[in-house]
């Protein structure tokens, strides 16, 4: 039986990465533009987007740094 610390391949965190990367920029690039909406829902959109990119930067890291030691 594998634990569930062996089925965390690193590929598996660099492909994971960029997926949650691409999907934190199109939530941040699909924000309204000024003007169009109430501006906290813009900036609330925009606010997500960027935590989701920086998951996924920090995703991206430890896969290459989990590649790097393999």
């Amino acid at each position: 039986m594998t634990s569930s610390r062996e089925s965390v391949t690193p590929p598996r965190l660099v492909v994971a990465g960029a997926f949650v990367t691409a999907v934190g920029l199109a939530v941040a690039a699909t924000a309204p533009i000024v003007g169009t909406a109430p501006l906290d829902r813009i900036q609330g959109q925009q606010s997500a987007g960027g935590v989701v990119v920086i998951v996924g930067w920090v995703l991206l890291a430890w896969g290459i740094h989990r590649l790097g030691r393999s």
